[in-house]
């Protein structure tokens, strides 16, 4: 059975298209059915208002990026007890590299998120997984610290502010429709340039 109707494929291609050009705040609705070709009643068959519609169009990549980063931050934990807790920054290089991809393969709904969400759910996507971000890794610092395999210390305002920078820069490969080719090696460089600072702060033994 196919996923979409050839209406609700319509209606999808041509919201990307508008939401893309335009915003989601500044999209028509009117536009977006008028463009696709139907009544706004055939509209409604299938999404409730504009949200609905854009939550089509990005909910599925953008939430599944969400759970895979979540279960990305467990994966450090399986380090603690292997006494392999200095492979963290290899680990997480790894999946960096990992979501940069599954970013790329998913391009237009990243770019959606990134650039066109004001007024949506989404609005603060990059926000959220910097809260995750901050969370678990201070729990984990505090497990290394009770263990004596962390020396150093960093105060919650430096952690968030160097994260949202983090992630921040990541985004920017979206923001600026760099290749994957492009992307893949800036957050290489990325990683790289904040892992020595992260070294440097935290003294991990």
């Amino acid at each position: 059975m196919e996923k979409y109707t050839e209406t609700q494929r319509r209606i999808l291609e041509v919201g990307k298209k508008e939401f893309l050009a335009k915003g989601f705040r500044d999209a028509s609705l009117r536009g977006i059915v008028k463009d696709a070709g139907f009544t706004q009643g055939a509209f409604y068959g299938y999404y409730s208002d504009k949200a609905a519609l854009f939550d089509a169009l990005v909910s599925e990549a953008a939430d599944s990026l969400t759970d895979q980063f979540k279960a990305a931050q467990e994966a450090h934990y399986d380090l603690i007890p292997e006494d392999k807790a200095a492979e963290s920054r290899d680990l997480s290089k790894d999946y960096l590299n990992h979501f940069i991809n599954y970013i790329y393969d998913n391009f237009d709904a990243f770019k959606l998120v990134i650039c066109c969400s004001e007024g949506t759910r989404y609005a603060g996507y990059i926000h959220d997984l910097v809260e995750i971000e901050v969370v678990q890794t201070e729990n984990y610092h505090a497990r290394l610290r009770q263990l004596g395999k962390l020396k150093g210390t960093v105060s919650h305002e430096l952690h968030h502010m160097i994260t949202s920078a983090y992630f921040t820069a990541v985004f920017e490969t979206v923001a600026h429709d760099m290749t994957r080719e492009q992307a893949i090696d800036y957050v290489n460089e990325l990683a790289t340039f904040f892992n020595c600072g992260w070294d440097g702060l935290l003294r991990l033994e």
